[in-house]
């Protein structure tokens, strides 16, 4: 079944759209839920997508059961490289949260070629 991503101009179109959207508490994802659930995973789910030309973005916050926050942020495309990548999410998150040097990023690539990147969201622990 094919995904009906929404399709932006450019990544600063994508990432007011998308950002909007996965930085609001509700649409946060559920590390338990996605591991249960493989349509719960952002991959799968158009909401979590935006096309700029041949790019895919995929990004989402997720929670994890000792309520540990994280913003995740992958792309792909044709000859994708991470260096390249990076440049990418340097964009996308320019107008929200500009890069700050020493910020930390974990760098994944994954078996179906998205490069992801990972930090931390919320400060320590969400206190429920």
């Amino acid at each position: 079944m094919q995904l009906a991503i929404h399709e932006h101009a450019t990544v600063e179109e994508a990432s007011k759209d998308l950002l909007d959207f996965i930085l609001t508490p509700s649409n946060w994802l559920s590390t338990e839920q996605q591991a249960a659930d493989p349509s719960a995973r952002p991959a799968q789910n158009a909401l979590y997508q935006r096309r700029v030309g041949p790019l895919r973005i995929c990004a989402c916050v997720e929670v994890t059961p000792t309520l540990e926050v994280s913003l995740r942020v992958a792309f792909r495309a044709p000859g994708l490289t991470p260096v390249k990548a990076a440049d990418h999410l340097e964009t996308f998150l320019r107008t929200r949260m500009p890069l700050t040097p020493n910020t930390e990023w974990q760098v994944e690539v994954d078996e179906r070629r998205w490069i992801h990147f990972v930090r931390r969201y919320a400060g320590a622990r969400l206190l429920a």
